[in-house]
């Protein structure tokens, strides 16, 4: 149980192959007619996973920013026509630390901090998209981490870290077949 009500959870969804033994249906010639055998083979089968990492500390702050150009064009008689244009993907920073050791504020069980930053170093250096979840806020987004930086507090053991987290948006474009 979470100690706090904003959690702050990444996932990284990615497939992996497995060899399974899996059941086959065969149609052999048994004795001069033909008769469906089942058979044991081994087969290379794909699955989903997903890694869930909820980030230990909270930050102090959260600031989100989005911007949507604005274009103004000159109309008749002195007046301005103001056009929208594309929103900007989501951006925001992540100040806090990995603890070092057991803290009763701390949102999940203790774990080691190296990992934690070298799973995030991992998920940056392999431009993995990951899906960014504040249920609080009621956000749930693809991002990308644009940027990671980690070093050790030497008297707590704590891994103080900064990212910067960019929404992952596909563009919008309008195709038109020409005759």
């Amino acid at each position: 149980m979470s100690k706090s009500t904003i959690d702050i959870i990444f996932e990284h969804h990615y497939s992996t192959t497995e060899t399974k033994r899996v059941r086959v249906k065969e149609r052999k010639k048994v004795n001069g007619r033909y008769q469906t055998v089942y058979s044991y083979k081994k087969k290379a089968v794909k699955k989903n996973r997903v890694t869930t990492k909820k980030i230990p500390v909270l930050p102090s702050s959260l600031p989100f920013s989005r911007t949507r150009q604005y274009d103004d064009m000159a109309a008749i008689d002195r007046k301005t026509h103001t056009r929208t244009g594309a929103l900007s993907p989501i951006s925001f920073p992540i100040q806090s630390f990995f603890p070092g050791q057991k803290y009763s504020f701390a949102q999940t069980g203790y774990s080691n901090p190296v990992t934690l930053a070298k799973w995030f170093e991992d998920r940056q250096e392999n431009e993995s998209k990951l899906l960014v979840k504040i249920p609080a806020m009621r956000r749930a987004f693809w991002a990308n981490i644009r940027s990671f930086e980690w070093g050790y507090e030497p008297g707590t053991h704590d891994i103080v870290y900064t990212m910067q987290i960019h929404q992952e948006r596909k563009p919008k474009v309008k195709t038109i077949t020409v005759k």
